[in-house]
């Protein structure tokens, strides 16, 4: 199952993301989310945990 939530940010980096968006054929919603998760694996590799697939919830302990 996906998420939907919304959020603000700067008119300048909004015309950075349509720009990278737009030389990948995507749209900016798609490359955003594509964005936050490349964060959130990294960030689990840093902290040594098991990444939990993109539509599952991680386990809580």
């Amino acid at each position: 199952m996906t998420k939907r939530f919304s959020t603000s940010i700067a008119d300048g980096i909004y015309d950075l993301l349509e720009e990278w968006a737009n030389d990948e054929r995507r749209s900016v919603s798609s490359l955003v989310a594509f964005i936050v998760e490349q964060a959130v694996r990294e960030r689990q590799k840093q902290t040594q945990k098991q990444s939990p697939p993109s539509d599952e919830k991680p386990d809580r302990d």
